[in-house]
């Protein structure tokens, strides 16, 4: 930090919360509010902006003097675009000086010495980084052993005193009971002594425990007394924090000096989702890609075969690119194409009959009910493979029969819900995902081919199937086909091997 005695001058509050500023002329006042205001995603159908009562900004600095923590990175790096200098006084008191990554490295061999599983190197890394930084994010691709690197840093604090009671906060009740099972399977000749509180629906409370695993459902529903003795906070699945409940939470968590995150896919650079994790965490320490994990061997390749469907006819096409031309609003049209695609049964015949000739297991992923019962009850009648069904409403122990089903089976189909297996699902035995439905969310892109990176024995690969809805005319291009795009992107971006295959047939609606 540039010592100086004019320029930005902030001070870490003494609780740790905030960054105040001190001393700041008129342009970098400026240039910090313009900088730490982003408007919300989709701000132009919020019915409050529709009716001209908010402008959609969100601003992460308040009365000209308050920045959240979190985000003292990013005015270091924005100080340092626009060559302002800068001063933060304070801010070593939210970094550990007493942990080296020479230490750290030799207690974690230390602690797995004779055990038949050894951390990674870039594993020792991330939960180096979390310690050392005590507030940040992780950014770490399926498979990279979130759960690992989670229990190294526990461990860590434990046996050294750093934390006395520690919280995980995970999004669903198999992945409390997931990490349970892991953090008791991978502390080696019971070293450190955990005692795990599971947090979730019907669970009773038990004495004396020091890591509480939970879910944002039934954490959010605790009095702000019941997190005041908690010392860390582990977000698993971070990207999901931008939800009102886990901001909820990590505010109660105010006695916590270590707080951090871990996500497959973090938000966009410089987007409002991705200031609002930093400013509820700390800035981005850690990543570790896809393709870095492929290159070493730690997970399967990703090869993604495009489906192009050709079926709608010319009249339908044109009448579709009208209602976009003539003023109708975007998401009306978009929903317009939802419905006539979801209720094509040449549509439906297609994508049936290809889940059915491809071999292996296969995850099918559909976004709406009506659609996900179509596929379920058309693949039962017409496919040979075994077909289990799962969405928001299948109780937990069904969904593990049918995720052991899959890992024990051959030739099975698990129609599921992009929001009950598109996250932190662990079922290596996947051969082929299909995405049936649209979407365009990075996030759910990322997560879902997350599910089939995983190694197996009976497999190299795993394939992506991306059915594309091609309505297109001559001078207009369609709101799914565009998201087949941006998704086409997605896999140039992650180095995953794809091709585009275009099918014309007859649609009969």
């Amino acid at each position: 930090y540039i010592n100086i005695k004019n320029g930005l001058v902030l001070t870490l509050t003494e609780d740790n919360r905030f960054l105040r500023i001190d001393e700041a002329d008129e342009l970098e006042l400026e240039q910090l509010n313009i900088s730490l205001t982003k408007r919300i995603d989709s701000w132009r159908f919020n019915p409050l902006v529709k009716r001209g009562l908010w402008d959609g900004y969100v601003s992460y600095i308040k009365d000209n003097k308050w920045i959240p923590v979190g985000l003292w990175r990013y005015v270091m790096t924005l100080c340092k675009e626009y060559r302002f200098e800068l001063k933060i006084n304070g801010i070593t008191r939210l970094f550990d000086p007493n942990i080296s990554i020479e230490s750290f490295e030799e207690w974690a061999n230390d602690f797995f010495n004779g055990s038949k599983l050894t951390p990674r190197d870039y594993q020792i890394e991330a939960s180096f980084n979390i310690l050392k930084f005590k507030r940040c994010l992780a950014e770490l691709a399926t498979s990279a052993g979130k759960t690992m690197i989670s229990f190294m840093a526990i461990a860590y604090m434990l046996e050294k005193q750093k934390a006395n009671r520690i919280l995980f906060i995970v999004p669903n009740v198999s992945l409390v009971v997931q990490a349970t099972e892991d953090f008791y399977d991978y502390n080696w000749q019971n070293r450190v002594k955990i005692k795990i509180q599971q947090i979730y629906s019907g669970q009773k409370l038990k004495p004396n425990t020091n890591v509480v695993i939970g879910t944002y459902q039934s954490l959010v529903k605790k009095d702000k007394e019941y997190f005041d003795d908690f010392d860390a906070v582990i977000v698993d699945e971070t990207h999901k924090a931008k939800s009102a409940s886990i901001k909820d939470i990590l505010a109660k968590c105010r006695n916590a000096h270590y707080k951090f995150g871990l996500s497959g896919t973090l938000p966009k650079d410089n987007t409002l989702d991705k200031l609002t994790l930093m400013s509820q965490t700390g800035p981005v320490i850690t990543e570790v890609k896809a393709a870095f994990l492929q290159k070493e061997g730690h997970i399967a390749g990703c090869k993604v075969k495009v489906i192009e469907m050709d079926y709608a006819p010319e009249s339908t096409k044109i009448a579709f690119q009208e209602l976009a031309q003539n003023k109708y609003e975007n998401k009306d049209v978009f929903q317009l194409e939802q419905n006539y695609v979801v209720n094509n049964q040449a549509r439906l015949d297609f994508i049936v009959s290809v889940i059915s000739r491809i071999p292996r297991n296969s995850l099918v992923l559909f976004h709406r009910i009506e659609h996900g019962r179509k596929l379920y009850e058309s693949l039962r009648k017409n496919s040979e493979k075994k077909v289990y069904y799962v969405d928001g409403s299948t109780d937990t122990d069904i969904r593990e029969e049918h995720k052991k089903k899959m890992e024990n089976g051959e030739e099975i189909v698990i129609v599921a819900s992009y929001g009950t297996f598109s996250t932190g699902i662990s079922v290596k035995k996947i051969h082929n995902i299909f995405f049936t439905e649209s979407f365009k969310s990075e996030v759910i892109i990322r997560q879902s081919i997350g599910r089939g990176l995983r190694q197996h024995e009976s497999k190299t690969d795993v394939l992506i199937i991306d059915f594309v809805d091609n309505l297109c005319t001559l001078e207009w291009e369609n709101y799914l086909f565009k998201h087949g795009i941006e998704r086409q992107r997605i896999y140039k971006q992650e180095q995953f091997e794809y091709n585009i295959k275009k099918v014309k047939f007859e649609g009969d609606i």
